[in-house]
């Protein structure tokens, strides 16, 4: 939805610094309003939804104005109209734009508390999974037609992850 056009909405200048500072966090080298895209397309799919953290936000200074896509805009003020109440109790944003930089923050928070729940391995983790991937190739080959390394590590660790489940189950009997 691009063609629709840009809007802009105000920020305050130390909500601005810390959703940059967020963006470069979750999305390196990207622009905060190209963050803002992705996270309301993820949100949009189910990957997390937008919960109410305690974040300390401070409001004061003067408002910068920041650009985006008028999309995401729209979307900000469907979930302004459902969330204004709670957003006003809990932070103190009885205006659209305190509202926008509450639900922003609150964004990064709830993607940071989604990831606290995804495995974080190295690729130099998975050098075993190489070497399994060496050991085993052919049986995996004539057993499921596994063609490339890829095929052959979703089969390899969906089975690991059934037999953890499975031990879990036998341990809490």
């Amino acid at each position: 939805m691009p063609s629709q056009g840009y809007a802009t909405i105000g920020l305050k200048p130390a909500i601005l610094s810390r959703l940059q500072k967020d963006t470069d966090e979750f999305y390196p080298g990207m622009f905060l309003p190209s963050a803002l895209i992705i996270m309301m397309n993820e949100v949009k799919r189910g990957f997390y939804s937008v919960e109410m953290h305690n974040i300390k936000a401070d409001f004061s200074g003067r408002y910068t104005s920041l650009t985006i896509r008028s999309d995401v805009k729209g979307w900000f003020e469907e979930n302004y109209e459902k969330l204004k109440d709670d957003f006003d109790r809990k932070y103190k944003a009885n205006s659209f734009t305190l509202f926008a930089g509450a639900f922003m923050l609150n964004m990064f928070e709830s993607k940071a508390a989604a990831q606290d729940n995804v495995v974080r391995i190295k690729e130099a983790d998975f050098r075993w999974l190489g070497e399994e991937y060496e050991k085993r190739k052919q049986e995996y080959r004539a057993k499921y037609g596994v063609q490339s390394f890829e095929q052959f590590a979703d089969i390899f660790l969906k089975e690991l992850l059934e037999k953890v489940n499975v031990a879990k189950k036998l341990l809490t009997f």
